[in-house]
């Protein structure tokens, strides 16, 4: 019996090459090679020029596109790209309102601090349970009491 294994890519939809390009990057590097090429024959330059600036300019950017960013689409990686620079936090220097927030918040903590080093911060038993608690001590049994009273 002859065993045949399936590659992963094999029923993957939207891919063309075998799977190889997905359709959506393959069409995103065509629409950008067809503006790139208009632009280039527009320019008043030789035929030599043409052809450099389209194997310099051109070719590695359809190249780009058809292989994505890390899985992504080029415009998709673009998109989230320009909402990055956008919402991204620039850390500036600490402005005078957040010094006094900061200021009490750490003046709050060392109180707290001071008040739990007295004790004063512990929870307070009931009679009963104090009460009790203290009965249990007394009658505990010390480990030489222990032995004279199994005979």
């Amino acid at each position: 019996m002859d065993v045949y294994t399936i590659t992963p890519n094999f029923a993957q939809e939207g891919t063309i090459f075998s799977g190889r390009v997905r359709f959506r990057n393959a069409f995103e590097a065509g629409f950008l090679g067809l503006i790139l090429l208009r632009l280039l024959v527009s320019l008043e330059w030789g035929i030599r020029g043409k052809i450099y600036a389209g194997v310099i300019l051109i070719l590695p950017v359809v190249i780009f596109a058809v292989l994505g960013v890390q899985g992504e689409s080029l415009t998709s990686f673009l998109f989230q790209f320009v909402k990055y620079l956008y919402r991204r936090r620039i850390l500036t220097a600490p402005d005078g309102r957040y010094r006094l927030k900061r200021n009490r918040r750490v003046k709050k903590q060392e109180k707290r601090r001071q008040k739990g080093k007295g004790g004063g911060n512990h929870r307070k038993r009931s009679k009963g349970i104090k009460a009790k608690a203290a009965g249990s001590k007394e009658g505990r049994k010390t480990e030489p009491e222990r032995r004279k009273a199994k005979p």
